[in-house]
């Protein structure tokens, strides 16, 4: 128990350093502009290992925030083929067999599915983030992956509903045209934040949350408190 206490603080503590969330940003931004992994070991698992961490919120929070201080790529970023989503279904069947059990049940068989979406990551010189709503969910779109900003209105009304995951979606749906690169994730986004909704819940300070993904594991999110203007922009 002592042991894995301390393995896990270490653990904690390497993904929470700033100079490990940069080395692996970086190998993220090279997977992301098409730098090719596969030519050597090392690279293969660099990229192995910041896939991984983007798993762990701590080291995939730093991540981002390296990533968003990075100047837009120039030239334009080419199609990015992001990581697959598989879903397995699991079925078992029970056959006669010679031996007196005639009901002996066989081994369990798994029917995987795999979808690749490929993605053009706009420049963020083309986006700019000044106000969020503050009445509506909004999302926007970077080279580097994208963020779902949700106000403090909409996570009061998400914390009412019957259905965490279908209020989502039927949030996330409206921005469709403003996101198109996410809508292939929009129903596992939408059934995440249902699933996780007590730990999304748990970042809220008072004005709602921002949800964030890299393209290099666009499923893999990590909420974050309400970091933009509360005030609406001043005519001029």
């Amino acid at each position: 128990m002592v042991l894995m206490s301390i393995l896990s603080y270490r653990k904690n503590k390497k993904n929470a350093d700033p100079k490990y969330q940069e080395s692996l940003a970086h190998t993220v931004k090279d997977i992301i502009l098409g730098v090719n992994h596969s030519t050597h070991t090392k690279n293969r698992k660099k990229a192995k290992k910041a896939v991984k961490a983007l798993q762990n919120n701590t080291a995939a929070q730093g991540m981002i925030n390296v990533l968003k201080a990075m100047p837009d790529p120039d030239p334009i970023i080419p199609s990015v083929e992001v990581t697959e989503v598989v879903s397995e279904e699991e079925t078992t069947s029970t056959k006669p067999s010679k031996s007196s059990d005639k009901n002996k049940k066989e081994s369990s068989s798994k029917i995987i599915k795999k979808e690749k979406v490929i993605i053009n990551p706009p420049s963020t010189s083309s986006i700019k983030l000044f106000n969020p709503p503050l009445d509506s969910i909004s999302a926007y779109v970077y080279w580097w992956g994208y963020e779902i900003y949700v106000p403090q209105k909409c996570m009061g009304r998400l914390d009412q509903a019957q259905s965490v995951s279908n209020s989502f979606l039927g949030f996330i749906q409206v921005v469709a045209g403003n996101a198109a690169a996410i809508s292939p994730y929009f129903g596992f986004i939408s059934a995440w934040v249902g699933l996780q909704f007590t730990v999304i819940k748990a970042q809220n300070v008072g004005n709602g949350v921002v949800l964030a993904a890299t393209w290099v594991l666009p499923v893999a999110i990590v909420p974050r408190p309400w970091d933009a203007p509360l005030t609406p922009p001043k005519e001029t």
